[in-house]
């Protein structure tokens, strides 16, 4: 099958709309999985994404360890 090839750009785009955009291109990304391979490009694109996939779990555990070293 042929490569095909897609750019996007923006000049006018916020840090925030330019973060939202990677994560909802990143969903889409995994939502096409089973139907093709995509890749996505940019300048701190994987701190992005891992950044965005974050729960709020992990406050969680520094607010208890936090506590737990008090007592």
């Amino acid at each position: 099958m042929r490569e095909r090839k897609l750019t996007i750009s923006s000049k006018n785009i916020t840090t925030k709309q330019w973060t939202n955009l990677i994560l909802e291109l990143n969903l889409i990304k995994e939502a096409w999985r089973p139907y093709a391979k995509l890749e996505l490009q940019a300048s701190g694109i994987k701190k992005i994404i891992s950044f965005g996939r974050k729960t709020g779990d992990d406050k969680e555990t520094r607010r208890t360890s936090k506590l737990m070293g008090k007592n």
